[in-house]
């Protein structure tokens, strides 16, 4: 339980139900707005994937499902502009990186909500493509742990690439990476471990098709897709919501010196 002065987070119990349902139908227009996902909010209570925002009213605020495409968040009009629902998402940020889920994907509905999402640090998800078609806003939000542990002067310098999957059938060369990644890393020659001083994170977003992940260490030590077990083996790992991987720490391959 989060406590914010004499307000609080929590998790949502049932006689916040009747409370909620009041103000959604209050301040729904034509069946429009949150009160039309009823059904849904009674399911994510059900299931115990639901949050609270409360004063000494009651629930000002929810969020269902943590942050996810299946996320439902609102917060009473009156009690908007108060932080209110920043502060349920980045509990639930929290929450949700304690999991191990460095990559994090919201379904933006209404399109509106998507400058809040970006001022949380969200950026484009490439869900299904660009073309003429306006259809749902997906944005993807990707861990960056500092590792504290991880300090001194004698780190190394570590890029980790990101290609599109076409990258392994192309005759013309490697071309320019879709996203590069700089942190630095302590070696470990015992346990033959390269220590990030911060954590990677690498989303699946479909148009990269299968993204190739490339780690150089004064040279390349490795490039395969992320999905694959090779790229297990040197450390990539899956994070449990299957929108990405994350990396901590690179295990050196057997042909290291």
């Amino acid at each position: 339980m989060t406590v914010i002065g004499r307000e609080r987070i929590r998790a949502a119990v049932k006689t916040d139900l009747p409370f909620i349902h009041r103000w959604l139908e209050l301040e729904a227009r034509g069946r429009r707005g949150f009160i039309h996902n009823w059904h849904l909010i009674e399911k994510a209570l059900g299931e115990g994937e639901m949050t609270v925002f409360t004063d000494a009213e009651g629930a000002v605020g929810f969020l269902t499902y943590g942050i996810s495409p299946s996320s439902i968040l609102q917060v009473r009009s009156d009690r908007q502009g108060q932080c209110i629902g920043r502060e349920l998402v980045e509990d639930a940020i929290r929450r949700e990186e304690a999991l191990n889920n460095a990559v994090l994907v919201v379904e933006c509905e209404p399109n509106s909500s998507v400058e809040f999402w970006a001022r949380m640090g969200f950026e484009v998800h490439r869900h299904t493509g660009y073309s003429g078609y306006q259809g749902p806003v997906y944005m993807q939000r990707l861990s960056k742990i500092p590792h504290e542990s991880v300090r001194g002067d004698e780190l190394e310098m570590i890029s980790i690439h990101v290609y599109s999957s076409s990258v392994l059938f192309s005759d013309s060369g490697k071309g320019t990476p879709d996203r590069v990644y700089y942190t630095m890393a302590r070696l470990n020659y015992k346990k033959r471990t390269l220590e990030l001083a911060r954590r990677v994170s690498v989303a699946d977003e479909p148009m990269l098709r299968d993204p190739v992940v490339e780690i150089c260490w004064g040279g390349q030590i490795f490039m395969g897709k992320a999905k694959h077990q090779a790229a297990a083996t040197i450390g990539l790992k899956r994070t449990p919501n299957h929108h990405g991987w994350y990396l901590d720490v690179i295990n050196l391959p057997d042909d290291w010196p």
